[in-house]
């Protein structure tokens, strides 16, 4: 069941609260909130999972603060729109639209390998349009003994000729912890020319952020 609240309702506010506390009435029943950022306005979703069936929806819907509630029967809960849903969500980011009624691609290379090499081809991916690419700083291998990237030491670069060339985001995998610090960092000191978009492979192991 998602219970979908008016927009701008603050995740960790008064309402999001009353919510909880008519959820945990019911047992067998466990709720997560979810907390959206689109272009204009804030959405605040509460997903009941469990044993939804003996739980009536119009104890949420009768809610002021409450737009609608969303029986889902569906498997992939979190994935595409579900019965009662006609609103699409998306973000903003480096004036770029992610949304539905958007498409962005990120060619670029798998790892960076040159300085002239990533100043060709961003000239390219600019040339044809794009203001989104990929560059591989971090690259695991399953051989140690095969290039694995070279790290923080080419991020000045990358993200200096991001501006030059006019690249608004960047997809770049991370491994650890330790690269959001360095990506922070290297956008810093190039004067934030450009964004990164993270890429998290599911073998990279999850760890606490410190």
């Amino acid at each position: 069941m998602i219970i979908i609240l008016k927009p701008d309702l603050a995740p960790d506010g008064a309402e999001v609260a009353a919510i909880l506390g008519l959820a945990a009435q019911f047992p067998n029943i466990m709720a997560k909130v979810y907390a959206h950022q689109g272009a204009a306005h804030a959405l605040t979703e509460v997903h009941l999972i469990g044993e939804t069936k003996a739980v009536p929806a119009e104890i949420f819907a009768e809610q002021p603060y409450v737009v609608r509630v969303v029986r889902v029967s569906e498997k992939y809960r979190l994935l595409g729109r579900h019965e009662g849903q006609i609103d699409a969500i998306g973000f903003e980011y480096q004036g770029v639209r992610f949304g539905q009624d958007t498409l962005h691609v990120f060619p670029g290379l798998c790892a960076v390998d040159t300085r002239d090499n990533v100043d060709r081809t961003m000239r390219a991916i600019a040339a044809a349009g794009l203001t989104t690419c990929r560059m591989g700083a971090y690259k695991p291998r399953t051989s140690p003994y095969e290039f694995q990237g070279h790290g923080k030491a080419c991020l000045p670069y990358v993200f200096e000729l991001a501006g030059k060339h006019q690249i608004r985001v960047i997809a770049m995998e991370i491994l650890r912890d330790q690269h959001l610090d360095e990506i922070r960092e290297a956008l810093r000191a190039a004067g934030d020319p450009t964004g990164v978009m993270l890429q998290i492979g599911t073998r990279t192991p999850r760890t606490s952020s410190s």
